[in-house]
């Protein structure tokens, strides 16, 4: 992570933000690879000076730059994504001042993908 000026953290995972455990969900459709489903999200103490992050995608993503505003239903700007793979997100942050506050984050949610894990397994529709 870059440092930025707010305590904020861009993460992923496959399980909801502010969620302890739950289930994987992944899609076993394509023929040579699972797709997973992914959170992005915020995290950290200065959360409730944000006002809205734009993610950056893999360019390979349809509609790979998405902008999440925090909400009272959303306080992580998350937002879900299927992906077989991990790849470098950009968050492009701005506080309730109008700063932008840049964080790069290489993904990680591969490391959540165990034995142990409970998973769940759908069909997406293409």
């Amino acid at each position: 992570m870059k440092e930025t000026g707010l305590r904020i953290n861009l993460r992923d995972s496959v399980y909801e933000p502010g969620a302890t455990g739950g289930t994987i969900l992944y899609d076993a459709s394509l023929p040579d690879r699972a797709r997973y489903r992914v959170w992005l999200y915020l995290d950290g103490p200065d959360l409730p000076y944000v006002k809205s992050v734009t993610y950056t995608l893999h360019p390979t993503f349809p509609d790979p730059v998405r902008t999440v505003p925090r909400s009272a239903s959303n306080p992580y700007c998350a937002i879900a994504i299927w992906t077989w793979g991990t790849f470098d997100v950009v968050g492009d942050v701005e506080d309730k001042g109008g700063r932008r506050h840049v964080l790069k984050h290489n993904m990680g949610y591969d490391r959540e993908i165990t034995k142990d894990a409970r998973y769940e397994k759908i069909q997406l529709e293409r």
